[in-house]
């Protein structure tokens, strides 16, 4: 078993200081690698482990070079019927990691974010905690106990991903709820904040995706 997994998709990259700050010590971390994430991968200076796709985003020396250092390549046709970062993750949830970290994976083509989100059911479903990241945010589907320690200040927003979230309780938040209901397609849980240095997320019934941003007032849209 590995402590964590980290798949490079092929979205919009981040730099390699901020993936390295979060990644920490690699030794017990096994990286895999999509096609498209491996641009990005050179350009950080960093190995992958294990590169998974069809192949059609990633250049051929880069390719022949990776298989002359003894990376595993796993090569799918071009007609296959999953995105590449669902193959990364199927490989990922064998490995039977405590966590999973998916990077790359957010901005660029919306049909493949929101593709992207939808698989954290596939992390919660084998109860392998799954995490979409990049330098703005961390997207995750909430336990119905979620903690959050040293982040005063952040900004959280929470969506129902099921018909109905239920029995919802904040505490620690600006916005505090006890005992709420949230819909599908409401916007009221977004851009709560941390008030508290430590807070907490309740809820009875259904699946609820928390959005946390990583720095206090830093959204894509300012930079």
């Amino acid at each position: 078993m590995r402590g964590k997994v980290i798949i490079v998709s092929g979205g919009e990259s981040t730099d390699a200081a901020f993936f390295n700050s979060q990644a920490g010590k690699r030794d017990d971390c096994l990286i895999i690698c999509c096609d498209g994430g491996s641009r990005h991968l050179k350009s950080w200076g960093i190995k992958p482990d294990v590169i998974i796709g069809d192949m059609d985003s990633i250049d051929a020396a880069l390719l022949a070079y990776y298989d002359s250092e003894n990376i595993k390549i796993i090569k799918y046709p071009a007609n296959k019927d999953f995105t590449d970062t669902e193959l990364a993750l199927d490989y990922a949830l064998e490995v039977k990691p405590e966590k999973i970290y998916i990077w790359c994976a957010l901005g660029g083509r919306m049909d493949h974010t929101l593709s992207n989100i939808f698989l954290l059911f596939k992390g919660r479903e084998r109860g392998i905690q799954t995490v979409l990241i990049d330098p703005f945010c961390e997207i995750f589907l909430a336990d119905n106990e979620t903690h959050f320690t040293g982040d005063t200040g952040k900004t959280v927003s929470l969506l129902s991903l099921s018909p109905e979230v239920t029995g919802i309780t904040l505490s620690g938040f600006l916005y505090p709820l006890e005992n709420e209901n949230l819909k599908m397609g409401e916007s009221r849980g977004i851009s709560n904040r941390i008030r508290d240095n430590d807070a907490c997320i309740r809820f009875a019934n259904g699946k609820l995706l928390v959005i946390k941003y990583q720095n206090k007032d830093r959204f894509p849209e300012a930079v």
